[in-house]
């Protein structure tokens, strides 16, 4: 369990258990310490796999969509020119 550990008469000294009403620092063991998630951590190299899946939703996705709506586009043109009245100009 962490510890609170606070400046007094410039030394420092334990208080107690540490909750989030510490005004002072918290001393952790080694097992608290390696589970919490460190700043280094969040900006770590991502594995190959994730790296993979992100670079070919990137790339794939927009042509997806393109062909798609590409395809809804010749349909409702196809609609569109088979309603359209055949007229007789003279």
């Amino acid at each position: 369990m962490a510890l609170c550990v606070q400046v007094v008469n410039n030394a420092l000294s334990v208080v107690g258990d540490w909750t989030s009403a510490c005004q002072g620092y918290a001393i952790m063991n080694s097992e608290e310490y390696a589970s919490t998630p460190t700043l280094a951590a969040l900006f770590a190299m991502p594995e190959e796999d994730s790296i993979r899946t992100a670079f070919m939703a990137g790339l794939s996705l927009p042509l997806v969509l393109w062909l798609v709506s590409w395809a809804f586009g010749l349909v409702v043109g196809f609609i569109n020119t088979r309603s359209d009245a055949d007229t007789l100009e003279e």
